[in-house]
C-alpha cells in the first residue's frame, strides 16, 4: 500500500467520533469521518475509495451494518471494523472484526495496521 491508510469513520457520537479521528490521524492514518449511515452511503455515491471502514453498528437512519454491506458491495475486500455498545448486534462478521464500546484506540490501531501490513 502506497501512503498511508485511508480510514472512513462513522460514528453518531460526536465525542466518540472526534476521539476516534484525533487518535487515528496521530498514528499517521488518512481519516475520512461521517456522522451517520446516511452520510456514509452518499461518499459511497460520490466515488470514495478506500482502505478500511471502522463503523459504529447503530446509527441513525442506516446501521453500520448496511453501510458496511454497500461498501463490500463495491470492496468485496474491505476490512471493517464494527463498533458496539449493545451486546444484543453482536453477530458472526465476514470480513471483519466487532470491537466492544468503550474501545481502546490501541486496539482499533492494532486491528487497522494488521490490515494494513
Amino acid at each position: 500500500m502506497a501512503g498511508p491508510m485511508k480510514v472512513l469513520v462513522v460514528e453518531d457520537d460526536p465525542f466518540v467520533r472526534e476521539m476516534a479521528v484525533a487518535g487515528l490521524e496521530e498514528a499517521g492514518f488518512e481519516i475520512i469521518d461521517t456522522a451517520s449511515g446516511s452520510e456514509a452511503l452518499r461518499l459511497l455515491q460520490g466515488g470514495i475509495t478506500l482502505d478500511a471502514l471502522l463503523t459504529d453498528v447503530r446509527l441513525p437512519g442506516t446501521s453500520g451494518w448496511v453501510v458496511a454491506r454497500a461498501y463490500r458491495e463495491r470492496f468485496p475486500d474491505l476490512p471493517v471494523l464494527y463498533v458496539t455498545g449493545y451486546a444484543e448486534q453482536m453477530q458472526p462478521v465476514a470480513g471483519g472484526i466487532i470491537l466492544s464500546k468503550p474501545y481502546r484506540m490501541a486496539q482499533v490501531i492494532g486491528v487497522l495496521a494488521t490490515w494494513a501490513a
